[in-house]
């Protein structure tokens, strides 16, 4: 395996077969299906997508991942630690790693990388604008905290939902929040928070601040703004180098079963090369089993895997146990909530199509596997 960072910053942003002929409902696997048609699907998607490295017969002799450095994609850690696709793939795995899930995006609709770990807000926007590719895992569930500082929280222990409005009465000011950049998963779930949750305009209830992952820590961590809507392990360094910021809601409580990050092949990967794909969704189970049964493990595996100046190892242990860290792979249990996230994206106009289930997913690969 071959890895690579994109820009500089890249890092620092970080923070038994068993299988059967059919699924479980008795279908054929795609993977026959695809032979018996002989590939014609395939062809239609040639040139949309993706950087297979051809050997003889078609075959690929190498594919290209991207991600980021950051904890929802615990399983792409723990698959890198422990070499799994070097043992259990055909083809080798370039990594390029990118400072924000738009860049994964950009980089998947130019054809530089095959598959993705990917924030669930930019790959559907990706899916929405046209991209072909699938969601056929899921990562993580409820992963985003929103924060605050002791100023803020008093209003918001005091008036709760109405806490934006008498901040700015008494302030003579906007509270200001920070995130992730536009586009990514933590932005617009707050975009959603304000708008949909609480009911506000967001431009007049609050000025947002986007920027990338190692900025959004030292922005929170230094007090330069009233708030922010984070992941891990960034409330886990808050909560443990300020007396500053302090969690006021959980992903959960705003969207119970909130999707986070996903594995997202391209559809020429997954028409051209269904064995391959479901190899992957094979090692992502293999990996989410792991961090269930070996939390602490998984943790300094991702310290490893981002290095651990800029992860600790006992800052990745106290993140991993958070409610913010709820690794899942069945891609079944985020599909409602990722067609909220399509219905919010329409309605700030980031994409224009209303997406069904199917527009997003392909779930064979991994009813193959139960």
């Amino acid at each position: 395996m071959n890895r690579s960072t994109g820009p500089p910053d890249g890092r620092a942003d970080a923070a038994a077969d068993g299988r059967t002929d059919s699924t479980p409902s008795g279908r054929p696997r795609r993977r026959d299906l695809l032979r018996s048609v002989g590939g014609a699907a395939a062809a239609s998607f040639a040139g949309l997508g993706g950087c297979l490295g051809l050997g003889g017969g078609g075959t690929p002799d190498s594919i290209t991942l991207g991600t980021l450095n950051v904890f929802p994609m615990m399983q792409w850690f723990v698959i890198e630690q422990q070499g799994w696709y070097d043992a259990a793939l055909d083809v080798d795995v370039n990594v390029e790693t990118f400072s924000g899930g738009p860049g994964v995006i950009q980089a998947f609709s130019s054809g530089e990388i095959d598959f993705a770990y990917v924030g669930i807000s930019p790959g559907t926007i990706a899916i929405g604008k046209g991209v072909p590719a699938k969601v056929v895992a899921a990562n993580v569930l409820e992963p985003n905290v929103m924060v605050a500082d002791s100023r803020f929280r008093g209003y918001w222990d005091e008036h709760g939902e109405d806490a934006f409005r008498v901040f700015r009465e008494e302030e003579g000011r906007k509270p200001t929040f920070a995130t992730l950049p536009s586009g990514s998963t933590p932005d617009v779930f707050f975009r959603y928070w304000i708008e949909e949750r609480l009911g506000l305009p967001l431009e007049e209830a609050v000025d947002v601040k986007r920027m990338g992952a190692s900025a959004l820590r030292s922005t929170l961590v230094a007090g330069e703004v009233d708030g922010g809507s984070v992941i891990e392990p960034i409330r886990t360094v808050l909560h443990g180098e300020t007396d500053g910021m302090r969690t006021i809601r959980y992903a959960g409580d705003i969207m119970p079963g909130q999707p986070g990050a996903v594995l997202q092949p391209s559809q020429r990967l997954v028409d051209e090369h269904p064995d391959l794909v479901s190899s992957l969704v094979e090692q992502h189970v293999r990996a989410t089993d792991f961090i269930h049964g070996n939390r602490e493990r998984a943790a300094d595996m991702a310290s490893a895997s981002v290095g651990e100046d800029v992860l600790p190892p006992e800052v990745a242990r106290r993140a991993i146990r958070s409610d913010a860290s709820t690794f899942v792979a069945d891609p079944h249990e985020i599909v409602d909530k990722t067609l909220v996230y399509n219905d919010y994206h329409r309605e700030i106009g980031k994409v224009d199509g209303d997406l069904s289930e199917d527009d997003v997913f392909d779930h064979s690969f991994y009813e193959e596997l139960e």
